[in-house]
């Protein structure tokens, strides 16, 4: 009698194949090139403490645009060329779509927001969710004048407190999210408790998803470590961040919930989704957190972006003065610009391109995680590959942009512009390219020209009489901004104070 193979057999024997198969693949079609490691860990200990940005950019000019480290067995593929970049993440359907798990976020509930999510149902549900609210520039045209009102408070916040024009961006640009995503005004004479929250869990998102800054991203067995052990620090830290995170979703969205049970008008991002009388659970979470991913995209992108005009204006006031003489010769001294002023002001969209590119929002982007094996340009990409895309050098790279550390807005300008950040991964590629890109532009350009029209930015002057010069220097993180610095800001004139409060009135009754 012909015996029969075992289950387990047959199970060893296929194990077998595939090993032999992906044995003979890899060595077929190498790892890209890169540094040697040490046996086991691999890179694990050459991996940036911060700016990472930086030394990948070193790293791509000695092995190469496509390269490769190893961290724990887990290959990391950096790339420092755009072309490479849109091949692989943008034109190869969902096989980089996915992210890798980002054990600080597990820990603390930030898994939950877009940007982190892996790809499946509960992604495609947000994207989904977002996109038929501000998928597209016509669809964002609805905001228009909340956007245009923020950006004109704006303006006041930073007059009335003009030795901080910093918290007067940070509150406007949550103001401008608050209103957009959950149709709240917040409380102008006194700190407002929504902006707090938010602000605060925003700075410890920022935190915890830093390239290489806690051991258990590149020791995930650590989470299992109690709390009190010395090397748990990253337990204690990510216990205090669960709170923020869930207050930062839950509050606001309790807000709209409120008001429409009240059957008070609200015309919100949340207040559109919430129309819908049939609502799981399942799906209430989704919004909820649909919407605050919305608000942590939006305001971090106009913070950056508005303090950075402030430092270019201080190190570049020739950029200042030719802004300020376009907004004058278009739009006059008599109102402050607005949406329907934007085909007309040409440097003013070339300073907004060269804002971007200058000190780029997310210099080295959220890694993406390969799904299965690939064959990429004679290269073999494992199965749980992270890919890390360094934008910040895309948009540095001297070959591409002439004296890229110079703030020169007029590379956009003429018969031979230099090429558009936003074509060279500013918001993302293929799938996982920022759905709230629309309401990023919208917001930024509206802020960028009403600060052009109405601040006059000087530097500021130390006890000895020196003038105090910032450094174009940016905050670590996966999100960042400039680094703090001082600078005196002042209305234009006289006259500019009076039409921005005729502007504000116009602008009370919007919701």
């Amino acid at each position: 009698m012909t015996m029969q193979p075992a289950p387990v057999d047959i199970l060893l024997a296929l194990f077998a194949c595939m090993s032999l198969y992906k044995l003979f693949f890899s060595r077929k079609y190498p790892l890209p090139p890169g540094p040697n490691g040490w046996p086991l860990i691999g890179n694990a200990f050459d991996m940036p403490k911060t700016h990472a940005w930086k030394t990948f950019a070193e790293w791509g000019k000695i092995w190469g645009p496509i390269m490769s480290i190893k961290v724990l067995g887990t290959p990391f593929i950096i790339i420092s060329d755009p072309e490479i970049a849109d091949e692989m993440l943008g034109k190869s359907g969902s096989l980089y779509a996915d992210r890798p798990t980002v054990q600080m976020a597990l820990l603390t509930g930030w898994d939950r927001a877009l940007s982190g999510a892996r790809y499946n149902a509960r992604f495609r549900e947000y994207r989904k969710l977002i996109g038929k609210i501000i998928g597209t520039k016509t669809s964002m045209m609805k905001f228009y004048p909340i956007e245009d009102y923020q950006a004109n408070m704006s303006l006041k916040r930073i007059f009335q407190k003009p030795e901080d024009p910093a918290s007067a961006i940070r509150k406007t640009a949550g103001a401008m999210v608050l209103h957009l995503s959950y149709g709240y005004k917040i409380l102008e004479d006194q700190p407002d408790p929504f902006i707090a929250k938010a602000e605060f869990a925003m700075e410890q998102f920022s935190d915890i998803h830093r390239t290489g800054a806690y051991a258990v991203e590149i020791f995930p067995f650590l989470k299992y470590l109690p709390a009190w052990v010395p090397f748990a620090g990253f337990k204690r830290k990510a216990a205090e961040c669960i709170d923020p995170c869930n207050e930062m979703a839950d509050v606001p969205f309790a807000y709209v919930k409120e008001q429409l049970d009240k059957g008070e008008e609200n015309n919100s991002f949340a207040a559109d989704l919430l129309k819908d009388k049939n609502i799981t659970s399942e799906k209430l979470t989704d919004l909820k957190w649909s919407v605050a991913s919305f608000y942590a995209a939006g305001s971090d992108t106009t913070v950056s972006v508005v303090y950075s005009y402030l430092l270019a204006a201080l190190l570049y006031p020739e950029v200042q003065r030719k802004a300020q003489a376009e907004v004058d010769s278009v739009v006059g001294k008599d109102r402050l610009p607005s949406f329907q002023d934007r085909d007309s002001l040409q440097y003013i969209e070339a300073l907004v391109k060269e804002l971007y590119r200058w000190l780029p929002i997310v210099p080295l982007a959220v890694p993406h995680r390969a799904m299965k094996d690939d064959v990429f340009r004679g290269y073999f990409i494992p199965k749980d590959s992270l890919v890390f895309v360094n934008v910040w050098y895309f948009l540095h790279d001297p070959t591409v942009y002439k004296d890229p550390s110079t703030f020169n807005p007029d590379r956009f300008l003429g018969p031979d512009p230099e090429p558009n950040p936003i074509d060279r991964g500013l918001f993302g590629y293929g799938r996982r390219i920022c759905p709230g890109a629309h309401l990023a532009d919208v917001s930024v350009w509206i802020n960028i020209v009403k600060a052009v029209a109405g601040i006059e930015v000087s530097p500021a002057i130390d006890e000895k009489g020196q003038v105090k010069m910032p450094v174009p220097e940016t905050t670590d993180g996966i999100i960042v901004r400039p680094i703090p610095f001082e600078c005196v800001v002042k209305p234009r004139s006289e006259h500019l104070l009076h039409v921005l409060e005729e502007a504000l009135k116009d602008g009370e009754n919007i919701n």
